[in-house]
């Protein structure tokens, strides 16, 4: 309700458009119960009355050609802008939500994707259409009563204590409905997941000649949720047949009351008939509302969705503005006895008790370069991730300079760090924007081409037809491995962070492509300090320190040349291994 109070005056406009439609409907059949009596007057007084009951229907009609489009537009312009509201509120929520939240299934790109799309519009056409028909029916019913116990009270009173009847079936129908629509939920959300990986992998797909398997994996997703739609509507029909079922068995026992009544001196036919018609209009306005209930679940499982979302307060929240800064940054990192296990591998204890010193760099002379080396699996860019503070430790304690990265302001912390990743991801937008975006977009045009004259990519992009304006494709795709590695060197550096994190930047790369990035890097590095993963030795050898991680902690740490001269250390074993994978 929050949401909607800006539109209160847009909604109460709408409500009263909708009331006046609603009430059409009881004064409709009053009419129509009052001009039937024309019918047995002489000829002269029927001509008479017809033309005068004519104009008032004809009145009628053009009262209902006016509210119904105000009725709409104004349901319309506030459902539209709820939606919005609850998209951006949604979508700003889901970006700062701590990457655990990511890591779960159930918060997957295809079920974030499908809440912002799906469930957004559901409520939306709770708030539009559903809304504006509850608030007509009710208008409907209450003028429908008014009318019948103005005219008959006593048949009214009868005919109303059976109209429970035509409720309870829609109650209960609301009731079986729930557990339905909320499988059925779940279920479009795994189907949207498959579509959205088939698609953004759509190269890997086609090399593998996986059409058939990603078309079959869709289609198994979606027989699913196509069963429960059946089952759905078989049960909102026979609620709704159910329902009209009631309202013809309330229109025979009002005919058979009726006739009772007037036997006995207690009604008048005209009486009965505005009952009658008052009534079982009002009574339709119940089953019609009976019949939103599969759209009132759905809107009602959609807004616990999106409310899940938006309400949600994560551990690590990068809007806080809580926390402190440092006045200046020199780049030494400690970890004091840091434990960890990722929240969805509960089993699986990546670090134990872990220990590490990384010193700055010298300014103004030569980087400091630590280099995290390991096993696959080892925890290497577990490390990165915990310094970029994506995670925090079950254990121990991470500073920088001192203080301990927790007590900092996350923004401000992830602003003095520029990761690197071994597969970069790039918008679908400009090279310039790309660039731009390692500055939150408010990088000058000397700065993005001096990031990108840092990062060799100034003259491979000035090649290109259209420079910094060319648009680099979904991921990146229109551009080479080594050139995406570039420019997101270059939206690293434009930021001019203190620290560097490198995490297998040059794996996936050809010996060319590993050689201009790897240069790159070097003159990046400077005046910084810089932790690289790698596992290649040209990467690795050069380093100031070599950090080894093994089974959770720091096994060696040191030059090349010293850990290369312990027998059968863990350092000198990956070597020969990369030295005999090589040949």
């Amino acid at each position: 309700m929050n949401l909607n109070k800006p539109e209160l005056l847009v909604l109460l406009l709408g409500s009263i458009a909708a009331g006046i439609n609603g009430v059409t409907f009881p004064i409709f059949g009053l009419l129509l119960s009052t001009a039937i009596k024309i019918f047995y007057e002489p000829h002269d007084e029927l001509r008479k009355d017809s033309r005068f009951w004519a104009l008032m229907f004809v009145g009628l009609g053009v009262v209902i050609l006016f509210v119904a489009p105000v009725q709409n537009y104004f349901f319309g312009i506030a459902g539209g802008r709820l939606i919005m509201q609850i998209r951006a509120l949604m979508f700003e929520k889901a970006v700062h939500q701590e990457i655990s939240w990511f890591d779960n299934p159930k918060n997957s790109s295809g079920a974030v994707g499908a809440r912002l799309s799906t469930d957004a519009s559901t409520v939306r056409s709770l708030v539009g259409d559903s809304l504006a028909q509850i608030v007509q029916n009710i208008t409907t019913i209450i003028a429908g009563l008014v009318i019948s116990f103005t005219a008959n009270w006593m048949l009214a009173l009868i005919i109303l204590s059976v109209l429970p009847l035509v409720g309870l079936q829609g109650f209960f129908q609301i009731k079986f409905l729930k557990g339905f629509i909320e499988d059925a939920k779940v279920m479009y959300e795994d189907a949207s997941q498959v579509a959205n990986d088939a698609v953004g992998s759509i190269r890997t797909v086609a090399s593998f000649c996986a059409e058939k398997k990603v078309i079959e994996m869709y289609k198994n997703k979606c027989e699913a949720p196509m069963k429960h739609g059946v089952r759905i509507g078989l049960v909102s029909g026979i609620g709704f047949g159910s329902s009209l079922f009631a309202l013809y068995c309330t229109n025979a026992f009002c005919f058979y009351i009726g006739a009772v009544l007037v036997q006995h001196g207690k009604a008048t036919f005209g009486e009965v008939f505005k009952v009658f018609f008052a009534l079982t209009i009002s009574a339709m306005g119940v089953s019609q509302t009976t019949a939103l209930a599969p759209d009132t679940n759905k809107a009602k499982d959609s807004a616990a969705s999106i409310f899940e979302i938006i309400d949600s307060k994560p551990k690590i929240d990068s809007s806080s503005n809580e926390g402190t800064t440092l006045a200046t940054i020199n780049g030494d990192i400690e970890f004091k006895h840091v434990s960890f296990k990722y929240p969805t591998r509960p089993d699986v204890q990546i670090f134990r008790d872990l220990c590490l010193t990384i010193p700055s760099g010298k300014p103004k002379i030569l980087s400091l370069t630590v280099a995290l080396v390991g096993e696959s699996g080892s925890g290497k860019s577990t490390v990165i991730s915990l310094i970029e503070r994506f995670y925090d430790p079950e254990s121990g304690h991470i500073f920088l300079d001192g203080v301990e990265i927790q007590k900092l302001k996350l923004s401000w912390l992830r602003q003095q760090m520029g990761l690197v990743s071994q597969e970069p991801v790039l918008s679908n937008e400009t090279i310039w924007t790309n660039i731009a975006y390692g500055k939150q977009g408010e990088a000058a045009e000397e700065e993005i081409i001096a990031a990108a004259k840092a990062a060799n990519a100034h003259n491979f992009i000035s090649a290109l037809p259209h420079g910094y304006d060319t648009n680099v494709g979904e991921r990146g795709v229109q551009l080479s491995g080594g050139q995406k590695q570039r420019i997101a060197i270059a939206r690293a550096i434009v930021k001019d962070p203190k620290i560097l994190l490198p995490d297998e930047a040059t794996s996936a790369l050809d010996a060319e492509s590993e050689r201009v990035v790897q240069d790159a890097l070097d003159r990046v590095m400077v005046s910084r300090t810089t932790i690289v993963v790698a596992h290649r030795l040209t990467t690795i050898r050069c380093a100031d320190v070599i950090a080894v991680v093994k089974n959770g902690v720091i096994a060696e740490k040191g030059t090349h040349d010293v850990l290369m001269k312990i027998i059968d250390g863990a350092y000198a074993s990956l070597v020969a291994l990369h030295m005999t994978s090589s040949k």
